[in-house]
């Protein structure tokens, strides 16, 4: 048995020798380093061979950066993997190298990785001729220092970028129930897809994939708010959930009846004006204007009507309502509501009824103590009073719904006029 096993050791020698009598060493870059071939504490050592000497040099650079690479991945996921409960070792096995190839990419971007230079190591190389080839190739040798100290402080700043990445996460979601503007819901969903494609673990990953969708799903829920509607202006402002939204980009505005269409800032804050032009409209067409915002892929589709039959009053509401409420232990709610009226020369009213919905309430505002209450040509600040019993929600808003009815003194003839006004609301138990 035991001569049968030399006899085969011996015919692999003979057939490795005979393999390197093929070849011949007709160029080298000096004398053959000690280190050539052999493993040292600390370094890397790599070899690799192509025709060209450039060719092989860039291989051993690229070995000596994924050495490097691996030797980070393997830290990080054996605690990344070792934080998750396993059912099987093979479960366990695919998880550590999903995390391995995941890591090992993003590794790659790390600064000290890319930065890593030829000028930093000591080569040797070869040019071989194999003779029964008739082919030349080079073998080139790299040693590269790596001492432990590197490899710890790589390993430290790959987990501060994770921690940064996690942070970020955390702030995005806080982001999320403070949105300002539509821009902002773009501009989230920009850096949670980086996220999405940095995280590395199933956790995060289903995290920040729920925050796409949430935020995704931000844009449906923009309505516009007409805040003030008469022939020649109209004035809105979009609301996400009951809260103003700025916008940088202006809708597209388009109409078969207006004229001279312009769009700007309104006098309050993110609101905005359409000011056109109805000369030649007719009363009995539909009078139309077609606004169109554009929300990245998304659309927002908003049509009007303006009345140029002068059936509607000229009343506008302008400044922001204040709201004080009172309520007690037996759900008694009282209030007073003071808002600017802004009414037309040709205006005389009398108002029958004031309803305003509240976010904080279950039942809107009702004040219907208005005897004697008459609309004034101008600009006038009104006060209206009432109670009712009523519920706090635990809700906040910014922006009221509602209407008031006014008594036309001169033809008997009743109007709803809708109010659409940002409040601000101060709560006394």
């Amino acid at each position: 048995m035991k001569s049968a096993f030399f006899k085969i050791l011996m015919l692999f020698s003979i057939m490795s020798i005979g393999c390197y009598a093929q070849e011949k060493v007709v160029d080298d870059s000096g004398k053959k380093p000690k280190w050539v071939g052999v493993t040292m504490p600390e370094t890397i050592i790599v070899s690799a061979s192509a025709p060209e000497m450039m060719e092989a040099q860039n291989k051993c650079m690229e070995m000596v950066k994924q050495e490097i690479i691996n030797s980070i991945a393997v830290n990080i996921t054996s605690t990344s993997a070792s934080s998750k409960t396993q059912t099987s070792f093979n479960e366990h096995y695919a998880i550590k190298s999903e995390y391995s190839s995941e890591i090992k990419t993003i590794a790659a971007r790390m600064p000290f990785i890319s930065g890593i230079s030829i000028t930093d190591a000591e080569s040797y190389w070869e040019k071989v001729y194999v003779k029964n080839e008739k082919r030349y190739f080079y073998r080139y040798h790299l040693k590269y220092s790596y001492p432990e100290s590197v490899k710890q402080k790589l390993i430290f700043d790959f987990r501060r970028m994770d921690a940064e990445k996690e942070e970020q996460l955390e702030m995005l979601n806080r982001k999320y129930d403070e949105i300002k503007s539509v821009e902002e819901i773009g501009n989230c969903l920009i850096e949670a897809k980086a996220l999405s494609e940095y995280f590395f673990d199933d956790t995060r990953k289903a995290e920040v994939a729920l925050l796409q969708k949430k935020l995704n799903d931000l844009y449906s829920h923009i309505t516009v708010q007409a805040l003030e509607n008469v022939p020649g202006k109209y004035t809105f402002m979009l609301v996400l959930d009951n809260k103003p939204l700025s916008l940088a980009k202006m809708p597209r505005i388009k109409s078969d009846y207006a004229t001279n269409i312009s769009i700007d800032k309104g006098d309050y804050d993110n609101s905005y004006n359409i000011n056109y032009s109805y000369k030649g409209c007719v009363e009995d067409e539909p009078n139309t204007i077609e606004v169109l915002f554009y929300f990245g892929t998304r659309s927002l589709k908003h049509v009007f009507s303006f009345d140029i039959a002068g059936e509607t009053p000229d009343i506008k509401f302008p400044g922001v309502i204040d709201i004080t409420m009172k309520a007690d232990s037996t759900d008694n709610v009282s209030y007073t509501v003071e808002m600017d009226i802004l009414a037309g020369a040709d205006n005389n009213f009398k108002v029958g009824e004031l309803s305003l919905k509240l976010s904080e309430l279950e039942n809107p505002v009702k004040c219907d103590k208005t005897d004697d209450m008459n609309i004034t040509p101008g600009k006038n600040r009104y006060s209206f009073s009432g109670e009712s019993i009523n519920k706090k929600t635990g809700r906040s808003g910014a922006l009221t719904d509602g209407y008031i009815k006014l008594y036309n003194l001169k033809n008997g003839k009743t109007h709803s006029i809708k109010v659409q006004r940002p409040y601000k609301l101060s709560i006394f138990n």
